[in-house]
């Protein structure tokens, strides 16, 4: 299990460098969603690494993390500085989507790793 989320964290530091350095057609849209898939990955990564749960609560609470993020930016509580850059300032519904795809995909990185035997940790 814990190789399975250590495994996570990084593709989902390697999808938010890609987005982070990606330059050609529909950056904005890579910036702006695709990033969100990969820090949703990696905040269920480090509830995997954090927390002896079932799948279904570091579900739960990765996707409440999620919705706290938007609802700060809906309410105008973003941080100053760096912060405001990790948690951003401007409200989007499509970003909910990207928050769900990025759950979804790390529910299914874990199911996959441990149905094919990664007992580990």
């Amino acid at each position: 299990m814990r190789r399975a989320m250590v495994l996570l964290g990084g593709v989902a530091l390697a999808v938010g460098a890609f987005a982070l350095f990606y330059r050609g057609p529909g950056q904005p849209f890579i910036r702006g969603y695709v990033s969100d898939v990969g820090a949703t990955m990696l905040v269920y990564a480090f509830l995997g690494l954090l927390w002896r749960t079932t799948a279904a609560r570091r579900t739960l609470a990765t996707a409440a993390i999620a919705a706290a993020v938007e609802f700060y930016q809906i309410v105008g509580m973003t941080p100053p500085g760096i912060g405001g850059v990790l948690v951003g300032a401007f409200p989007d519904p499509w970003d909910m989507v990207a928050y769900a795809i990025g759950v979804v995909a790390a529910l299914a990185w874990e199911r996959r790793l441990v149905r094919s035997g990664d007992r580990t940790g």
